[in-house]
C-alpha cells in the first residue's frame, strides 16, 4: 500500500508518456527562443512571433507536464521569456549593448517582454486550472478514477437464524470461547 499513490489501481506503474520531460522542456524553452529568434530575424524583436512562440510553448508545457511539474511551468515562464528576449536582442545588437547602454537596453528588454510574460503566466494558470477541473470532474463521475479512494460500503444485514429453522435467533455474539456456541460444537 505504500506505493499505491504512485501506482495505478492494479498495482502496476502507470505507462510513461512518450517523451514526457523532453517535450515539456523543449516546449517551455524552445518555442519562446524560436519565436524570439524569428522576431529578431524579421526585425520585430519582441513582436507577434515572439509572443506566439512564448504563449504556445507555455501552453503546451503546462498541458504535457506532470501534476507536480505544473507549478514549475507557471513559475518558470517569466524567467524563460526574459532570457529568450534579452538573449536574442543582445546577440542581435551586441556592439550597442555594452556599459551604460547595456543597462538601458536591459530595462527596455524587460519592459518589452513584460506583457508577454503576463500572458504566458495567464495561459499557464488557465491550462493548470482546466486540467485540475477536468481531473476533479472525472473523479466525481468515475469511482475508479481515484484508486486511493475507498468505495462506500453498505453493511449487510446479519442473519440471525437459519432460513426454515424453528429455532429462535442466536444471541448477540459474545466472545466467551468455543464451548458456548452450540452450533460450532462438533462432539
Amino acid at each position: 500500500m505504500v506505493g499505491q499513490h504512485a501506482r495505478g489501481a492494479g498495482g502496476a506503474a502507470p505507462p510513461p508518456r512518450p517523451g514526457g520531460t523532453a517535450v515539456v522542456l523543449l516546449a517551455a524553452t524552445g518555442l519562446p527562443l524560436a519565436g524570439a529568434v524569428a522576431g529578431e530575424l524579421t526585425g520585430n524583436g519582441g513582436g507577434p512571433l515572439f509572443a506566439l512562440g512564448t504563449v504556445l510553448g507555455t501552453g503546451v508545457a503546462a498541458a504535457r507536464c506532470t501534476r507536480p511539474g505544473r507549478w514549475w511551468v507557471v513559475i518558470a515562464a517569466p524567467p524563460v521569456v526574459l532570457a529568450a528576449r534579452a538573449g536574442t536582442a543582445w546577440a542581435a545588437g551586441a556592439d550597442a549593448a555594452q556599459g551604460k547602454a547595456l543597462a538601458s537596453s536591459a530595462v527596455r528588454w524587460v519592459v518589452d517582454a513584460f506583457p508577454v510574460m503576463a500572458v504566458a503566466v495567464i495561459v499557464a494558470l488557465s491550462v493548470v486550472a482546466g486540467r485540475a477541473a477536468l481531473a476533479a470532474r472525472s473523479a466525481r463521475t468515475d469511482p475508479t478514477a481515484n484508486p486511493t479512494a475507498k468505495p462506500s460500503r453498505i453493511p449487510k444485514p446479519r442473519r440471525t437464524a437459519d432460513p426454515g429453522s424453528d429455532r429462535p435467533p442466536a444471541p448477540a455474539a459474545v466472545n466467551a470461547g468455543p464451548t458456548t456456541d452450540r452450533r460450532r460444537r462438533h462432539g
